[in-house]
């Protein structure tokens, strides 16, 4: 009700609109936006993104939700929003270049479509694709509500369901809860070990964060914590269709919201065993909503593990809670602070959404983290860095404590502590990055192209990697359909794409995934139109 997030708290706003007023917003948002009111327009500006309409509910349930927000305006004693009504003049000022046209197309093809679980969301669905371990041409693919599929010739069955196996797993509320991601060890077919990441609300035992909270003083924060929880499967049969075997957990850790979790782990595409990250997984972090409950100080620090990119040795055991271990080459991993948390490997992210590894020219990590209201960045990650958030969100300053929506210039002193995106776009081109995948694979026009998109509007992107990093815009990848312009919000028949991008790292296969239709589909060409 209080909470500054994606979109405007609603706490106080039936003291300033009528129901007539409200009602009409919650019914069409756009249609009140475009017929020029100003309340409206000012919240389109600050958030970027359109409440979705809710014209199929009964007017009756409408009712009720207003007086359910009147009575605990009421007995919360909450204020409304204060929204600056002054009608914009002049030109938008921009801090990023936009994204540029480009004449690169590529063509889809429907390749598979994973089961829609009932009851669910349209925000919680597929999420992850990886390679079979087993190099038989088969892909996994994992749904937020629990379930990791194996797809054979395009024909889906389930590998893993955690549903039932966790009774404190939730998938709601938030959008970064349920089933995270997973990875398979790059000894699977030895060792038959892979990892999942997934949310629980109520504690089995204490996070090995625990401790960073105890040295904060937080009050009653109106929402229960998180739980994410770092599990090993050892499977008996490596190359079984479905999973048979036993979990143990790693590692768990906590949030203090439902925002901003673990929405990555992978382990480093190397096959050399002397490379030092052979075999280390690296998961992101996210800041745990932490700034919207004007909480800062639990993120952007060496000591917390909110805001971060862990790498750790799954099969070690010399962690302090020993169920996992800690390379020796980390940074924190001999700091002279008792309190560093030596899994670091960077940090300063806000929700870092994707990684991947670019080892055309050495080996290259890029990681992609999804902004407050302005920016969204694909960030070269570089060991022992702070990538800025809270204090910074792209090359540009924000007071998060005044408002975390609201950027200004920075000076070179300002930005000099932190390391800069290597690329971004702003929130007139998209609302929230989809990371993406370098290309390798037998397309040649997409061949050196770091390929992302936008999860909201669907749109796609790419940046060309040569050796030197010299270019660092932003381009539009279009869509055509058997030859007709098209979008993959327009493939996917939705306003909100919730896209994620998938590689086949055996076939060089590149995938893009709706949650809302829970669709799957293929790159067959790319050309220059």
């Amino acid at each position: 009700m209080d909470r500054d997030g994606i979109g405007p708290p609603l706490g106080g706003v039936t003291l300033v609109l009528t129901q007539a007023e409200l009602l009409r917003h919650i019914r069409n948002p756009a249609a009140v936006i475009e017929a020029g009111n100003l309340r409206a327009n000012a919240l389109f500006r600050r958030y970027k993104v359109v409440m979705p309409p809710f014209e199929a509910l009964p007017e009756e349930q409408l009712v009720a939700i207003l007086a359910h927000i009147e009575s605990e305006t009421d007995k919360s004693k909450l204020t409304p929003l204060a929204v600056d009504l002054t009608p914009p003049t002049g030109k938008e000022v921009r801090l990023i270049p936009p994204v540029e046209k480009s004449s690169l197309v590529i063509e889809l093809e429907e390749w598979t479509q994973i089961p829609l679980a009932p009851n669910r969301r349209p925000d919680k669905g597929i999420a992850t694709l990886r390679s079979s371990p087993r190099k038989d041409g088969a892909v996994f693919i994992s749904d937020q509500m629990g379930v990791i599929y194996r797809v054979m010739d395009r024909k889906v069955a389930v590998f893993l369901d955690i549903r039932g196996q966790f009774p404190a797993f939730v998938f709601e509320p938030g959008i970064a809860t349920g089933l995270g991601s997973f990875a398979f060890h790059p000894d699977f077919l030895s060792n038959g070990l892979f990892y999942t990441t997934h949310a629980e609300i109520t504690p089995s035992k204490p996070a090995i964060n625990e401790s960073w909270y105890e040295q904060v003083v937080i009050p009653n924060l109106g929402t229960p914590p998180l739980y994410w929880i770092l599990s090993e499967w050892h499977v008996s049969d490596p190359t079984a269709e479905r999973f048979a075997g036993i979990r143990r957990e790693v590692l768990r850790l906590k949030t203090p919201t439902t925002a901003h979790g673990c929405q990555d782990i992978a382990f480093a595409p190397v096959t050399d065993r002397n490379d030092l990250d052979y075999g280390l997984l690296f998961i992101g972090v996210g800041d745990g909503g932490s700034v919207n409950l004007k909480m800062p100080e639990l993120s952007h620090t060496p000591r917390s593990l909110l805001g971060t990119l862990l790498r750790i040795d799954p099969r070690g055991k010399n962690a302090p809670a020993g169920g996992y271990g800690i390379p020796a080459d980390n940074p924190f991993a001999q700091s002279a602070d008792p309190l560093a948390r030596p899994e670091i490997w960077a940090y300063g992210f806000r929700n870092p959404h994707r990684m991947c590894w670019d080892l055309s020219y050495g080996k290259r990590l890029f990681l992609a983290d999804i902004g407050e209201s302005n920016v969204e960045e694909i960030n070269l990650i570089e060991k022992g860095g702070d990538y800025g958030w809270n204090r910074i969100e792209g090359r540009a300053r924000v007071d998060v404590m005044k408002d975390a929506k609201f950027v200004q210039p920075a000076t070179a002193a300002e930005l000099a502590p932190y390391r800069l995106p290597f690329g971004a776009y702003d929130h007139t081109d998209g609302r929230a990055i989809s990371g993406g995948f370098v290309y390798r694979g037998p397309i040649e026009a997409l061949q050196h192209k770091y390929i992302f998109g936008d999860i909201v509007t669907g749109r796609l992107f790419f940046m060309r990697m040569d050796e030197k990093l010299s270019d660092a815009k932003v381009y539009e990848l279009n869509v055509e359909r058997e030859g007709v312009a098209s979008s993959i919000a327009a493939l996917s028949h939705t306003k909100r794409a919730h896209l994620r991008i998938g590689y086949d790292e055996q076939t060089g296969d590149l995938f893009f995934m709706t949650k809302e239709d829970g669709r799957v589909r293929r790159v067959t060409k790319a050309f220059s139109r």
